[in-house]
């Protein structure tokens, strides 16, 4: 950061329309940083300030937190919900209690509180996949990150309206933000609570949440990819409310390989994360606006995703357009497009169901396993065999291929193998998803068609994981026989699912857990 811009943030921070703590707050950090915090001396501390007292109160007998035992006092909360908990309410309240804009800014103080609520239940979410991470401090991170964007709202007013906040441009916030102050909210979050001797590490991890992480650093038990992870979703969050064909790329990114979430369950996450949201808009008396959960936007959202992803898959497989008739009206194609011609993108989807058919398949894996090799990646496939019970498979391929669907991501290749049988390509996942994504496939296509998951005539799943090693990729037909060979051997185990290894040229049997490398 240049010398000017350090000054320029200093001014900013000088400003008396920055947040700042009340003292009931600054004591309470000092308390939970101590050693050995003292609960009775906390207790103490909250007690000199009642609202705050009667507000932790109420958050605690509220159906967001969940005691099973109705706290009748702020002796009683307080060792239930915890050091951290209380002083990331604590310092919330205060925050929250400083929100009086004009009523010009109103709007845009609604709009900013109700991304960083988001942000921080997303934040404790993640927070709570994680046994080694600190749920109530992710909590906190979230609530903090976007505190600079209130403070720069504060002191720059309709300056930070017109060059920020409402600029129709496809530059990042941050970007803008740095384009016109010299610095971020990101800088500022960190700063403020830097000022209000918050731990480093936290600070640390506020600064950096709208940076890169690389697949390298996608610990699922770090705070700063917990963060940046949070940030993506409220984004993400944001943006599909206004447009629903919104790419989710991040997010599916950060979701499933930080934090091991299905693919399937993804969108009702984000639902789950957006409740909890409004909910915590009541307990801290913020007005976001009356804005109903958006699950339903969500829903529709991943069915639009779902049909770009098999347009973009077909236009990969055929190098030319699909035909507007087949397009969402996202479309952007203009009349200079070679179209690829109706009976020939036709001729590769399945006639009776939402899928890809073997003739797509041939055309589409040499492809994912060259490109997979190219960029170093692994590529994953499953082979499912459906139930036995021959009338039901014959009359159920809508049903079954719908299942298969749900439990993957929009851009993985779900393909009608033959009449019983479907093939799924799954680029960049590792073998623990992809089996997890196989039992979740099985447990419902079992249900489905009301079979044990371990009965003779239940579902088969065989996996492969082609790793490149070797200097030409994987072929199609090593890959194929080395997935009916997983079949036949998931044949033979309890649970009815196989994997394999492809490491080069070498095919050998994989246990989940194992690194196939």
């Amino acid at each position: 950061m240049s010398a000017a811009t350090t000054l320029s943030l200093e001014k900013l921070l000088a400003s008396d329309q920055v947040p700042s703590l009340p003292e009931v707050a600054v004591r309470i950090i000092q308390i939970a940083q101590e050693e050995d915090p003292d609960t009775q001396e906390l207790i103490a501390a909250i007690r000199t300030d009642p609202a705050i007292a009667g507000r932790v109160l109420k958050f605690a007998n509220s159906a967001l937190f969940g005691l099973r035992t109705r706290a009748s006092s702020i002796d009683a909360a307080v060792p239930m919900l915890g050091m951290t908990l209380v002083r990331t309410l604590v310092l919330g309240f205060s925050l929250a209690e400083q929100s009086n804009p004009s009523a010009s800014l109103k709007p845009w103080y609604r709009r900013l509180w109700k991304e960083t609520l988001f942000q921080a239940s997303a934040a404790e979410y993640m927070g709570e996949q994680n046994t080694a991470s600190d749920a109530p401090t992710w909590f906190l991170g979230g609530l903090l990150q976007d505190i600079g964007q209130l403070a720069m709202l504060s002191v720059y007013e309709d300056q930070y309206v017109t060059n920020v906040l409402d600029v129709d441009s496809s530059s990042s916030r941050v970007g803008r933000e740095v384009d016109h102050f010299g610095f971020s909210h990101a800088d500022v979050s960190a700063a403020l609570c830097r000022r209000w001797n918050l731990e480093d590490s936290l600070a640390d991890a506020i600064a950096s949440h709208h940076l890169l992480v690389p697949d390298s650093e996608m610990d699922g038990s770090d705070l700063r990819v917990g963060l940046t992870a949070a940030a993506c979703c409220s984004e993400y969050m944001d943006a599909v409310t206004d447009r629903l064909s919104v790419a989710r790329t991040d997010v599916e990114r950060f979701l499933i390989e930080a934090f091991n979430i299905l693919p399937c369950d993804i969108y009702q996450v984000l639902a789950e994360i957006d409740v909890r949201t409004l909910e915590l808009a009541g307990c801290f008396s913020l007005d976001v606006g009356k804005l109903p959960p958006r699950e339903r936007i969500l829903a529709r959202a991943q069915s639009v995703l779902c049909q770009i992803s098999m347009n973009g898959n077909l236009e990969t497989v055929a190098g030319r357009t699909v035909p507007p008739a087949n397009l969402g009206s996202d479309s952007s194609h203009t009349g200079e497009d070679e179209f690829l011609d109706r009976n020939e993108w036709q001729a590769w989807l399945d006639e009776q169901s939402d899928v890809y058919n073997a003739k797509y398949l041939e055309s589409a894996l040499p492809i994912e396993l060259s490109k997979a090799h190219t960029q170093n990646q692994t590529v994953g496939l499953l082979m499912i065999e459906l139930p036995t019970v021959t009338e039901d498979v014959r009359s159920a391929p809508e049903r079954s291929a719908d299942l298969v669907k749900a439990a993957v991501r929009p851009t993985d290749h779900v393909v009608r193998y033959d009449d019983s049988t479907f093939l799924v390509i799954l680029p960049s996942l590792n073998v623990d998803l992809l089996h997890r994504i196989a039992v979740r496939i099985q447990d419902d296509l079992s249900e489905y068609f009301d079979v044990s998951s371990d009965e003779a005539d239940a579902p088969c799943i065989g996996g492969v994981v082609a790793v490149p090693a070797a200097r030409k990729a994987s072929s199609p037909d090593t890959v194929l026989n080395a997935l009916k060979a997983s079949t036949v051997d998931a044949h033979k185990v309890s649970r009815r699912v196989a994997f394999q290894a492809i490491v080069g040229r070498k095919v050998r049997p994989l246990v989940p857990g194992v690194n196939p490398q």
